[in-house]
């Protein structure tokens, strides 16, 4: 190529880049969305004025904020209503959307008669309550207002927070209607109702098992009915009631404050709050202007000049037509819905109910972030136990656990790595993520494509060199396992001792680790093959860490490949994507399967045959108490809670927070992002199956149990295993 044509790719190349680093910044300012659409991103783009920002979460668009980013973001009632209590001034309010149908305003209905008060003097009434089964967001903290108004738990060790709440609301209330489920368990479910029945006598027939097809209005239907002395319900239905025959001089409403109002001048409860524009305080006034501009159509319905591309700006934000947005001077969101809700603070003595919250360990400041928004996310919708987030001291999975057995934490979430360790440190399971497909651990015993002394049998692998990704890991147990079912090694629990016996000079990091509590391991020759990735340095390295070249399954493949060992064992799904789509790179490796058979070609495409065994991501691992009663009901209120926090913050599909969803553009805090869900028990899935089995037969003739409790007990029986406890 001439140096003329050299030059002009070059000046064409700078050309680019310039114009891009223009587009980029005239797009600085950024359109916040959860729901992507393409075609209206790219049309909106057009006066490059604003770009579409897809997140997974409007709350990484209110942390964008946070930041003081040129953000402009559409938050729904119950987003605004959690990030009023965590943000600072810079995330600010600067308009609101009006729509056709007003949010809900909840109201309290009582008899003609009553004297007033929210507390002592509803002692005994007759309460119609519409459940917590609503088509509209509604959450248990709205729908519990008045409950926690009037009643107090009785803080006993052996009962759940929420078996406390709803004795409390039966001794208090006289009679009652609470539809529909109370909790997510449906054993424990079927528990409470059947404990304290006096909260479905004015259900009807059907008991709380009453389906209420329009709750809020439903609930006046049982006060009418049934001569009771109190219902909640909306103001909308509430105005309606007060319409009908002579309602307004048998009914009246019931205020907060405990005072009382006639049907003409009615007092709410909890009034949701509408759809809000927030940004940065910085660019409050530009992005104002950008509304009144490009949707100015909604803001003034009567005589605005629609924007040409104002139809795909409206589809982005899901505006309605009759929608009307209303722009309001600059105001902090803290201080907007302060002065509308009630905000309800995590740190305030009231939100711990009975100091039982459950500590939940963290390993880092961006997993501590999601949990403090998690921790208030759970507050604004009425969970028990109140969470707290405690970081572990040394950032890592280990000292996590360790939080936990020093009784500094109760729960955390842990990669299948650390399921062995965990079970040496006595944790116990109370639930397990359930794993997408593509991100089981495929665990399978690696040769070189070129290897001639591999035998056919897996007896021939006895005193050659192994690469392993982290000593104590789930490849190492699944090895070590599968060597014991085989009987080649000792039918033992001593899993140290055996498999440094079966070895020779090996790779296993971590294994002078003694803070993972295997013991009878010779380090010594589980290290000898471990070097740094820094090749200036040639003392053996044998951290479980990134400076250690051999780390993980990669570093292990890499271990086998650079001929410092003879096979490795990895975790198939943990190559990087790049490593497992480059067919050459495969070539260069053979899976040997279970049954010992070397597979009939190169490469890791096999079928789910051939690896040792095929298990979960991980689990929810938490603390062993030494009183059994007391671990049974703590361990039954964070299994209550896990519940909860799955369908409110995972399978419902709209929620003001995703727990197993990305968190600050960042992947795989707390929970892996992979993650559809929880199981308690593991239910059919054998992935979980198998990972139970192997963590079985590992403690298997151990001398200390590893848990004062089984694996994840039904609470139901967990519940009667406590009150056989108490009557002994």
């Amino acid at each position: 190529m001439g140096i003329k044509v050299k030059m002009e790719v070059f000046r064409v190349c700078l050309v680019l880049w310039i114009w891009t680093i223009r587009v980029s910044f005239i797009h600085a300012d950024k359109l916040c969305i959860e729901s992507f659409n393409s075609d209206a991103c790219q049309q909106v783009a057009r006066d490059q004025d604003m770009n579409c920002q897809y997140v997974t979460s409007r709350v990484d668009c209110v942390l964008d904020i946070e930041q003081n980013l040129p953000t402009l973001t559409l938050l729904n009632s119950e987003d605004a209503f959690l990030a009023a209590g965590l943000v600072t001034n810079t995330t600010t309010v600067i308009a609101e959307v009006v729509e056709e149908n007003a949010p809900y305003q909840t109201v309290v209905i009582v008899k003609w008669g009553y004297l007033g008060g929210v507390s002592d003097q509803l002692k005994g009434l007759k309460y119609c309550h519409p459940g917590y089964n609503h088509d509209e967001r509604i959450t248990k903290w709205v729908l519990e207002e008045l409950d926690w108004k009037a009643v107090s738990l009785n803080c006993s060790a052996n009962q759940t927070l929420t078996e406390q709440k709803f004795q409390a609301l039966a001794s208090f209330f006289g009679s009652s209607c609470r539809p529909g489920k109370w909790t997510e368990d449906q054993q424990f479910d079927a528990y409470l109702k059947s404990t304290y029945p006096s909260l479905c006598e004015l259900c009807g027939s059907a008991g709380c098992s009453t389906n209420y097809r329009v709750p809020l209005n439903d609930s006046l239907t049982c006060l009418t009915n049934n001569d009771a002395d109190l219902a909640l319900s909306a103001l909308s239905y509430a105005e309606t009631f007060f319409s009908i025959g002579s309602n307004a001089q048998n009914y009246q409403y019931l205020c907060p404050n405990g005072s009382l109002a006639s049907s003409t001048n009615p007092c709410v409860w909890t009034k949701q709050l509408s759809r809000l524009f927030v940004t940065s305080s910085s660019s409050a006034s530009d992005m104002q202007t950008y509304l009144q501009t490009k949707l100015a159509s909604f803001v003034n319905p009567e005589g605005g000049t629609p924007y040409s591309l104002e139809q795909h700006l409206a589809s982005l934000l899901q505006l309605g037509r009759l929608d009307k947005i209303n722009v309001i001077a600059a105001t902090p969101l803290s201080s907007y819905v302060a002065e509308r809700r009630v905000v309800p603070n995590a740190d305030d003595p009231e939100a711990d109910k009975c100091n039982a919250s459950i500590m939940w360990s963290v390993i880092n400041d961006p997993e501590r972030s999601k949990c403090t928004w998690l921790r208030q996310a759970s507050l604004t919708h009425g969970l028990l136990p109140l969470i707290s987030c405690v970081q572990s001291v040394d950032n890592d999975s280990v000292s996590n656990l360790d939080n936990i057995r020093n009784l500094k934490a109760g729960i955390a979430y842990i990669d299948a790595n650390f399921g062995y360790i965990a079970r040496r440190k006595q944790l116990i399971n109370v639930g397990y993520p359930e794993t997408d497909t593509r991100q089981l651990s495929k665990i399978s015993i690696v040769v070189r494509n070129d290897s001639t002394w591999y035998d056919g049998r897996l007896s021939s692998l006895a005193g050659k060199h192994a690469c392993i990704p982290e000593y104590g890991g789930k490849e190492w147990l699944a090895f070590v396992d599968l060597l014991r079912n085989n009987s080649l090694i000792n039918d033992t629990s001593d899993y140290g001792s055996v498999f440094s016996q079966f070895v020779g000079e090996s790779c296993a990091p971590g294994a002078k680790d003694k803070d993972i509590d295997i013991p009878n391991t010779d380090g010594e020759n589980l290290c000898d093959r471990c070097y740094p990735v820094d090749a200036t340095k040639t003392a053996k390295y044998c951290n479980a860490d990134s400076l250690n070249k051999y780390f993980q399954s990669s570093g292990a493949l890499l271990c086998l490949r650079e001929n410092n060992g003879d096979y490795a064992v990895v975790s198939l799904n943990d190559l990087p994507g790049d490593y497992l789509a480059n067919a050459t790179e495969q070539e260069q490796f053979r899976i040997i399967s279970k049954n010992g058979s070397l597979a009939a070609y190169a490469g890791f495409n096999v079928d789910e045959e051939a690896p040792i065994i095929i298990i979960i991501s991980g689990e929810l691992v938490f603390g062993n108490a030494s009183s059994v009663t007391t671990a049974t009901h703590t361990y039954n209120d964070t299994v209550l809670y896990l519940r909860e926090m799955e369908v409110e913050f995972g399978s419902r599909l709209e929620k003001s927070f995703k727990v197993f969803d990305r968190f600050n553009h960042t992947r795989n805090l707390l929970f892996p992002d992979s993650t559809p869900g929880i199981t308690i028990s593991g239910g059919s899935n054998k992935y979980i199956s198998n990972y139970q089995e192997l963590l079985k037969r590992s403690q298997t003739g151990q001398t200390v149990s590893s848990s004062a409790l089984p694996v994840a007990l039904p609470i139901f029986v967990a519940l009667l295993l406590a009150a056989i406890t108490r009557l002994v």
